[in-house]
Formats: structure tokens, C-alpha cells, sequence
């Protein structure tokens, strides 16, 4: 989002064109005026991209919760290693062949590179904010939780081939990890309320309301982070539960959920929404309304260590130990003056 956005004419909340239906605003002549200039903005609107990339990944994870599987018969293939259902120390004796990857671990793998890949892209997204300003710090966090999901990801396969979805070695791993990757998310989704604290616009349908469809999605990522949380700790309490506990689908379906609503946000700030009514209400246009303050971008940069905090570090060590207590200008004749009376007073002194 730009900083100067409240200047913008074809902002939302600057708009001055009131509509008394739906029709009244899908109207040829509205759609031919306005897509034009909406899909320009979405075009240069780096979070679009991002917040696309990331219903993508929730998406995906949906269709992995609810695509049907069909498991081996344990005692054909897995004879040889350790059932870990009664047992829950690693067996190194573990002679299975080696297998492929089957297609559930490869979408796990796939969507764990697509949510590096989303982590990347709101991290980039960020064009007006520097590497340092406070509102990066959950973008960082967003990439160590993708990071290690991905390496839970990779490490499914090895639960599938010693014990296949027994409670195990790799089992018990995984869900260290992911129990992490909960933490992180939830510390990275109170910073995403933060940041949109620090950076929303102060207009008119837009703030701590549910009308604000930036409101729901934050509040819908953070419940799935705690839904999370509590599931990776149920099974790490109580690992006889691992296949019948099955709560991480309801954190899946709200995740996707704010998703869809961080999207339909990014939309509502590129203009696309224009056909909605305002606060509920048709025939009202959010720039005629008196909201007694200005329209207001966001709060000002807070920046970690200063402007540029790594040249301040490595100039430290090089400063000078003298502290030059007025820098104001001497002109040259007191200068003169006052060389001459030092003079005098050595002369004197001899």
C-alpha cells in the first residue's frame, strides 16, 4: 500500500458516485468507466500477487484434507519394521525398501514450497517500508514457520515407511516441528494485526469492524493458529488420538477462509467492490460522508536501530572520543582576536 493513498481519486472511500441498487452499479456504462482503472491498480498491486499465492496454498491444503485415501495393508509391506503404535522409540533395524514419494506427500512438499513462496512475496510486497521498520518482523517470523513446515513435509515419507501412519520416531519429529511452526505462526499473526494496525487506512468502514474484511481475516488466521496449537499438543500428549484426532480440518477450513478474505480485501482497496453498498446501506457514497478527520494512510515508519543501523554499527568503532560541544560558526576576525590575545598571554607568562 502507498503512502499517499488518501490522494488517490479513485480510492474507495473517495468515491462520490452514489448507487441506488446493484443494477444501478453493474450497469455497462460503470463497468466500461471502471475495470480499466481497477485492474490497472491490481496490476502493479504487489499484494495481490502475494494474497493469490496464499489462497492458493490454503486452497491446496483443503483439497489434501478431503481427498480420499485409500491405505496399504500394513502387515503385506511393513513386516519387517518396528510397530510403533505400542512402542515409540526408533527401530535403526528398519529394512523397508525404499519407496517413491507417494502423490499426498508430493502435494505437501508442493504446497510447502508455494507457502515459502507466498512468505517471500508479502515480505516483497512491502515496496514504501525498509528492511528494518518493525512491521517486517512477522513477514520474518512467516518465513521460518513455512521453512518449517516444509521440513515437516519432507520427513512424511519417512513416517509413511517405518510404521505407515503409526505413531513413531518421525511422527513424534513432525509434530515437534509443526507444534513449532503453530508458535511461530501465532506470534507472526499478532504481528500481522500490528502491522495492519500501523499501516490501514483510517477511513470510513474501516478499522476494528467487521466490515472491514481485513478485520475478519486476521481474526480468522489467528483462531486457526491457536486451532493449531492445541491439536499438535493433543497428539503429542495423547499420541493413541493420531488418527482419530482430526480438529486440524476445521483450523484448515478457517485458514482458507481468511485467505479468501485477505483477498477480497486487496480487491476492495483496488476499487473492484464499487458495487457493494456502503456500510450495508445503497445510495450513499463514502466520499460525501462528513467523518469529522481527514483520511489518514497509516502511522508513521518505526525503524528497528535507526535509519541505517548496520553503517551506524560499523562506524562506531571509528568515532572519536571528542565531544565538540557548539558547532556554531566563528567568523575569521575573532578568530584572529582571540589567536592574538593567546599570544599576549604567552609572552606574559615568559
Amino acid at each position: 500500500m502507498a503512502d499517499d493513498e488518501e490522494n488517490d481519486p479513485t480510492a474507495p472511500f473517495n468515491e462520490l458516485e452514489a448507487f441506488d441498487s446493484l443494477w444501478e452499479a453493474l450497469t455497462w456504462k460503470q463497468i466500461k468507466k471502471r475495470v480499466p482503472i481497477c485492474a490497472q491498480k491490481t496490476l502493479y498491486n504487489r499484494y495481490f500477487l502475494a494474497n493469490l499465492v496464499y489462497l492458493i496454498y490454503a486452497i491446496g491444503i483443503l483439497l489434501i484434507d478431503f481427498y480420499p485415501r485409500s491405505y496399504p495393508d500394513e502387515g503385506s509391506e511393513n513386516e519387517t519394521c518396528t510397530n510403533y503404535s505400542s512402542e515409540y522409540t526408533y527401530d535403526e533395524n528398519c529394512t523397508e525398501p525404499e519407496r517413491e514419494f507417494s502423490l499426498e506427500n508430493r502435494l505437501y512438499i508442493g504446497l510447502g514450497v508455494i507457502h515459502l513462496v507466498s512468505a517471500t512475496l508479502y515480505w516483497w510486497a512491502w515496496r514504501d517500508h525498509r528492511w528494518n521498520d518493525v512491521i517486517m518482523i512477522p513477514e520474518y517470523l512467516n518465513h521460518i514457520e513455512a521453512a518449517l513446515y516444509l521440513w515437516s513435509a519432507i520427513w512424511y515419507v519417512r513416517e509413511e515407511t517405518c510404521g505407515l501412519y503409526g505413531y513413531g520416531y518421525y511422527t513424534t519429529r513432525i509434530h515437534i516441528i509443526e507444534t513449532v511452526a503453530a508458535f511461530v505462526e501465532l506470534f507472526a499473526s499478532f504481528g500481522w494485526i500490528m502491522s495492519w494496525y500501523r499501516t490501514y487506512t483510517r477511513a470510513i468502514c474501516r478499522g476494528f469492524t467487521f466490515d472491514d474484511p481485513d478485520t475478519v481475516a486476521y481474526t480468522l488466521t489467528t483462531l486457526s493458529s491457536f486451532i493449531y496449537i492445541t491439536y499438535n499438543i493433543q497428539i503429542l500428549q495423547n499420541p493413541e488420538l493420531y488418527e482419530l484426532n482430526g480438529i486440524y480440518t476445521n483450523g484448515d477450513i478457517i485458514y482458507s477462509v481468511g485467505a479468501f478474505f485477505y483477498l477480497w480485501a486487496n480487491l476492495r482497496d483496488d476499487g473492484w467492490l464499487w458495487w457493494l453498498p456502503v456500510g450495508g446501506q445503497y445510495g450513499l457514497a463514502a466520499g460525501r460522508i462528513q467523518i469529522g478527520k481527514p483520511v489518514k494512510v497509516g502511522l508513521p515508519h518505526l525503524l528497528i536501530g535507526g535509519g541505517d543501523p548496520c553503517a551506524n554499527c560499523c562506524r562506531s568503532p571509528f568515532k572519536n572520543n571528542l565531544v565538540i560541544v557548539n558547532n556554531d560558526v566563528v567568523p575569521l576576525d575573532e578568530k584572529q582576536n582571540a589567536t592574538n590575545n593567546n599570544t599576549k598571554d604567552a609572552v606574559n607568562r615568559v
